[in-house]
């Protein structure tokens, strides 16, 4: 088996397990796909794309993401995750691996605060293999107690590789939401193998059913995807999901010693339930900088040059369904990053953005979201996690029209909000310069 863990420290911290061998990706799709999107009686969405590629991708997403857990079973999406591809009702890893192998198809399972999907990527002469799997692994799960037990050296290894930078923004999260979006996509290290089979069938109960479920497709009939998705055997349940969690102005700190500190600092910010605030959130993460664009380029953003260039800093906005957070993260040696948190700290109080600064971020944002649709395997994990939370799907050119119509009075009051809003802390590392949250807010 093989396996990757993957991480994007300044968006949404994810990890996923891949297994047989990996197909390989089509090319990047040119032009634009046509996007359909169909709301099922039992409440599940499902969406596909269109391409000419010889890859099918076809995704299983339900709202199952670490925001569902409670105090009693934290750590169950990891488990959840990383268990993808073992025993099932109907298939053993043995077969799920060997018969993916034999028809050159891959199954992954990543998730992240909202949401847990499982993927398959074949060739169309053999999608009828890989969706036969797929449903094993994404609805069939039992959780013997000693594949569990065999998974607890794998969620440590998860837990070991986590960066100082993505460990600072996980305590950013659970600082400001403290439980729901506070908990971290990692299992904690004292409950790691601490998942029984009933805690783990009582997860799934609770949060893999229909109605918070959705399947996505790139490069399948949707018809076909549709038949699909109403041959799935899963309970209805219901599909509501817990109360908006509160924003909490309030610190975490974990000493580490060394000369390396990380640091994530927010306020509140809008989610994707307030679309347009969103985007302009967006522009004025880019406006105010995500690091350099060139290997030993300077930072040019409102906000990361005043941080300075002694280390390594970059905007930060972690967007949600109905919640988000937007700060900065710095890292570096520990005797500067004090003072570039207080920089930040003091240009986020009085951020302001011009003409130039908001068409430079119109800019990033426009290439960040073409790049990012235009691989068939990203667009199919945009597909499934818009209809998971959503229950809609915005088409590429609805997204880029919408950032079109993002003025610089619309940053420029987004930014204001942020200016005078309560700040939480996250902070790993040798902390002895880096001021307490009392004397920044």
């Amino acid at each position: 088996m093989a396996s990757a863990v993957s991480k994007t420290p300044m968006l949404r911290a994810a990890a996923a397990r891949g297994f047989a061998a990996q197909a390989q990706a089509a090319a990047a799709c040119r032009g634009s796909a046509d996007v359909q999107c169909t709301n099922l009686p039992n409440k599940m969405t499902v969406a596909s794309a269109e391409s000419g590629a010889a890859v099918a991708r076809v995704s299983i997403v339900y709202r199952a993401g670490s925001r569902n857990e409670t105090a009693d079973n934290l750590g169950a999406s990891h488990v959840l995750r990383a268990a993808a591809g073992l025993s099932t009702k109907t298939a053993t890893t043995f077969g799920i691996t060997r018969n993916l192998q034999q028809v050159g198809s891959s199954l992954t399972a990543t998730s992240d605060r909202e949401t847990i999907t499982y993927t398959v990527a074949v060739t169309k002469d053999e999608l009828e293999t890989g969706l036969k799997f797929l449903e094993a692994a994404a609805t069939g799960q039992v959780f013997k107690p000693w594949e569990l037990a065999d998974l607890t050296t794998r969620v440590k290894a998860d837990i070991a590789r986590v960066p100082t930078e993505v460990e600072a923004v996980e305590s950013l999260h659970k600082a400001a939401f403290h439980s729901g979006l506070g908990n971290s996509v990692f299992c904690p290290g004292y409950n790691a193998g601490k998942h029984s089979s009933e805690t783990m069938q009582h997860y799934v109960a609770a949060n893999c059913t229909a109605a918070r479920a959705a399947v996505a497709g790139v490069g399948v009939d949707h018809q076909l995807l549709v038949g699909f998705a109403q041959s799935l055997n899963l309970e209805s349940g219901s599909s509501s999901d817990s109360k908006v969690d509160s924003f909490n102005s309030s610190e975490i700190r974990h000493e580490r010693g060394g000369n390396r500190a990380a640091v994530a600092v927010a306020t509140h910010a809008p989610g994707w339930n307030s679309l347009n605030e969103c985007l302009a959130g967006y522009v004025l993460q880019y406006a105010a900088g995500t690091g350099p664009v060139t290997k030993r380029g300077a930072n040019n953003g409102a906000l990361t040059k005043q941080i300075g260039e002694s280390v390594a800093s970059s905007a930060l906005y972690s967007s949600y369904s109905d919640n988000g957070l937007f700060g900065f993260v710095v890292a570096g040696n520990a005797k500067e990053v004090g003072k570039a948190v207080e920089a930040g700290v003091k240009g986020l109080r009085s951020l302001n953005v011009s003409d130039a600064d908001v068409a430079r971020g119109k800019a990033g944002v426009y290439s960040w979201i073409a790049e990012y649709l235009e691989s068939h395997g990203t667009l199919a994990f945009d597909l499934g996690e818009q209809a998971a939370l959503l229950g809609k799907i915005y088409k590429k050119a609805e997204i880029l029209a919408a950032i079109e119509s993002v003025s610089t009075s619309d940053v420029q009051a987004a930014a204001r909000k942020l200016a005078s809003g309560k700040l939480a802390v996250g902070a790993v590392g040798n902390l002895s310069s880096v001021p307490y949250l009392c004397s920044l807010n």
